[in-house]
């Protein structure tokens, strides 16, 4: 009888000491989980915004309240010229979120008005400024700052800055 409480108590030790471990474990893989998901948001938004902007031939860049709107005009890669339209849109609000919409060929693409998202692809939430704007301009570049949720961890802080190779006024204009 005192064996078998000696194991008893021996295994409950261990139970212990493994269910801790695995406590642990599921915590620091839930805070790398949130850490991964922001740094992929950020990769996801500034590689939409360099494709964007580094073939662009028109780039426009407002800044209406708190929200901000960058559009650029680029041309396909088919044998014949096809214009087409991206824009991206933050809105501060519930934590920030940004969006983007394309048109093809190209068609006047306008902020839009509260409420008026529903055409617009939701890049992500969470999402806010590291300074003064999400998008910036400076020399003929378009800079990208911002900071980005990771839940209870550090948040992920995304700056980029992208060189359009071309700004030329040709074709049909998106704003």
């Amino acid at each position: 009888m005192i064996e078998l409480l000696v194991y008893v108590s021996f295994a409950v030790l261990v139970l212990t000491i493994i269910g801790g471990m695995l406590i642990s474990s599921v915590g620091t893989e839930r805070d790398v989980r949130s850490t991964t998901e922001a740094t992929n948001l950020g990769q996801l938004i500034s590689r939409s915004v360099q494709s964007g902007v580094r073939n662009a031939s028109q780039v426009s860049l407002q800044s209406i309240d708190d929200t901000q709107f960058l559009v650029a005009r680029t041309a396909g890669s088919a044998t014949s010229v096809v214009w087409s339209c991206q824009a991206w849109f933050y809105a501060p609000v519930n934590g920030g979120s940004l969006y983007t919409k394309r048109t093809s060929p190209a068609s006047l693409i306008t902020a839009p008005v509260s409420g008026d998202l529903g055409s617009w692809i939701k890049l992500g939430d969470g999402v806010s400024t590291t300074g003064a704007a999400v998008f910036g301009g400076v020399n003929d570049r378009i800079t990208v700052a911002l900071t980005l949720d990771a839940g209870a961890q550090k948040p992920v802080d995304v700056n980029t800055t992208v060189t359009p190779r071309t700004l030329a006024t040709i074709g049909e204009p998106c704003l």
